[in-house]
């Protein structure tokens, strides 16, 4: 390639520069440092600068040390680490016509960053395909980076930086209807969809006529119901041991269906489930709760006036039994029972009748969902063996192998190679950190220059 890229450069020295294409341009260089060259499947070579165009079917080729931003014309994003060959195998863009939308590409070496654009916003969301190594990444409206490693560790590199290590998440979405997002602790909000994780300290708010079922690693499972909110306060669990477990859940808002898992039965004081005002106690349990008007609102007198139970904080028990707990003091809630925080005296009783909205659930039972544990949550360590690896940053990818699955949401990471495709524990340290790339994508903008050279 080095001979390759010096006999380009004298041919530019020679060959006046011009645009030899003829196809509909599919973006432009934004930013480059170093050598970048376009292939055509007719074997034309062109030696690229910033402000050249590409075109489907360019292999673009960046050279040893050196960086390119290329910019789609539905405004995708995409930077290239050296020593990189990404192929445009197709790409279809018009404003008017989002159901032609098509971008496919194909990493054939190195690696690079994707912030996308509107392919795969718009019209069909899986318009936009990534392939490498076998295996395909479909997008969700997402900002992720993908190398090909050829050897163990991407050694080949000689950046690499410092690993970034991920909080392992607490549960996933397993099943969704409608909208959800988590509210996290730093405040950022992200958009819930199937496969997405659920960590420690995300607020879950579901919209209107909307509702999902989350699986935890212990085995737990919640069904949050429309218009509800439900953070997850707290969540230590490894299936080897080694922690402290424990969980604490908290309903702020109308209504969660909940299976209780592996945390707390061996220590029902590890197990924590919260409403505004009154607690509920665990004993290897499957409940509803619901937490409305006053209790929603955070009231002092939190509890349900006399006939509707519905406006305050009760439970209905379905398996096992629960102990409800409040200030006014405390009731065990036994199976096919309900019970109520009074409003007039702040104690828990007992309600015989059940309302409509608790006897005609439409959410589904979270027991019914089933769950491949093992699967779900199979966090393979981050060995740096040859293949692919692919990490996202915002957004969700689904990285696909033959029949084989997995969908990544945020700060996750994923590898395949011929053998296997999974889901990993860590992110392998030469997936982030290069100040180089960080800068082009904060800073790189493209400079002057003509439309470089064609070789042929």
């Amino acid at each position: 390639m080095k001979k390759i890229l010096q006999g380009l450069i004298l041919g530019c020295l020679l060959i006046a520069g011009g645009n030899a294409y003829a196809a509909e341009d599919a973006g432009t260089i934004r930013y480059m440092s170093g050598t970048l060259v376009a292939q055509r499947g007719d074997g034309t070579i062109r030696v690229l600068t910033p402000k050249s165009t590409v075109q489907p079917g360019d292999l673009l080729v960046t050279g040893r040390k050196s960086y390119a931003q290329v910019m789609m014309r539905d405004g995708t994003k995409m930077t290239m680490r050296p020593d990189s060959n990404l192929k445009i195998e197709d790409y279809k863009f018009s404003q008017s016509a989002p159901k032609d939308d098509s971008a496919v590409f194909r990493l054939l070496k190195g690696g690079f960053r994707t912030v996308t654009g509107l392919i795969g916003k718009r019209g069909n969301k899986d318009a936009y395909k990534l392939r490498a190594s076998g295996a395909t990444i479909g997008i969700r409206g997402t900002d992720f980076t993908s190398r090909l490693c050829a050897n163990k560790g991407c050694e080949d590199d000689a950046d690499t930086a410092a690993p970034v290590v991920k909080p392992k998440p607490a549960g996933r979405v397993m099943r969704i209807v409608g909208q959800m997002v988590a509210k996290q602790a730093d405040g950022d909000i992200r958009k819930l969809t199937l496969g997405s994780p659920v960590f420690e300290g995300d607020a879950l708010q579901s919209d209107a006529e909307s509702h999902a079922v989350v699986a935890f690693r212990d085995g737990g499972r919640i069904t949050l119901q429309q218009s509800s909110i439900f953070k997850v306060e707290a969540f230590k669990y490894e299936k080897k041991g080694g922690v402290q477990e424990n969980v604490a859940l908290r309903l702020i808002k109308g209504g969660v269906r909940v299976v209780t898992g592996l945390i707390g039965r061996a220590n029902r004081d590890n197990y924590k489930f919260r409403m505004s005002g009154a607690t509920i106690g665990i004993r290897g349990t499957g409940f509803d709760a619901w937490c409305n008007g006053p209790c929603a609102e955070g009231a002092a007198n939190f509890g349900a006036p006399q006939g509707n139970p519905m406006e305050g904080a009760g439970v209905f028990v379905w398996s096992g039994e629960v102990l409800l707990v409040s200030p006014g003091g405390s009731y065990t809630v036994a199976i096919n029972q309900a019970a109520v925080i009074a409003r007039e005296t702040g104690k828990p009783v007992r309600i015989l009748s059940l309302p409509p909205a608790v006897e005609n659930n439409d959410a589904p039972r979270p027991d019914s969902v089933p769950v491949d544990l093992d699967k779900l949550f199979d966090d393979a360590g981050a060995e740096s063996d040859a293949g692919l690896y692919v990490t996202v940053h915002d957004g969700q990818v689904i990285l696909e192998k033959n029949d084989q699955k997995v969908d990544l949401g945020k700060g996750e990471s994923g590898f395949t190679n011929d053998q296997i495709l999974t889901r990993l524990a860590a992110t392998p340290d030469f997936m982030g950190g290069d100040a180089k790339m960080d800068n082009i994508e904060q800073n790189g903008d493209g400079g002057g220059g003509d439309q470089g050279c064609v070789v042929r």
